[in-house]
């Protein structure tokens, strides 16, 4: 079984995560033109870094294999997961697991008791695995034809 640890994502990283959110959305079956439309939500900035939303998975030999970045909204109480992708060769390995844990921890840091998720329509699935509910869903802003899941992951208090 492979190990991944996860840390922060490091300014110089910038362009390669962002490469890493494209290689993915595009291997879950969108075409260049939704990708084009869709890039101010891909991209990873360094804004992003600065404020230690940006978090990587690296494999034994350091390899970036993951990315997740949760950010705090204007709702107290409530993260945002921004995005969450794994390199498409290493689907199905359980980095997606390791990623979610750490916005969960990421989300406990900013004071928020949920994470608001607004889902790729695969990855619903994934996301109740992880035990968030849908709560509704909605047209995606750069592209309004596909319609997005919306799923609450409500954060367990510690007993």
């Amino acid at each position: 079984m492979d190990v991944y640890t996860v840390r922060q994502a490091k300014s110089e990283e910038q362009r390669e995560l962002t490469r890493l959110s494209v290689r993915a959305t595009m291997h879950a079956g969108y075409d260049e033109a939704f990708i084009d439309r869709s890039m101010p939500s891909l991209t990873i900035t360094l804004p992003m870094i600065s404020a230690n939303w940006v978090q990587v998975a690296q494999d034994g030999s350091s390899e970036v294999v993951g990315v997740v970045w949760v950010m705090p909204t204007a709702l107290q109480g409530i993260a945002l997961l921004h995005g969450l992708y794994v390199d498409p060769a290493r689907w199905k390995r359980g980095i997606g697991r390791v990623l979610f844990g750490v916005a969960v921890t990421r989300a406990k840091e900013i004071n928020a008791g949920a994470i608001m998720i607004y889902a790729e329509p695969s990855a619903e699935g994934f996301y109740k695995r992880m035990g968030a509910i849908r709560i509704g869903e909605g047209p995606f802003f750069y592209s309004p034809e596909t319609v997005l899941p919306h799923l609450l992951y409500v954060i367990p208090r510690e007993v």
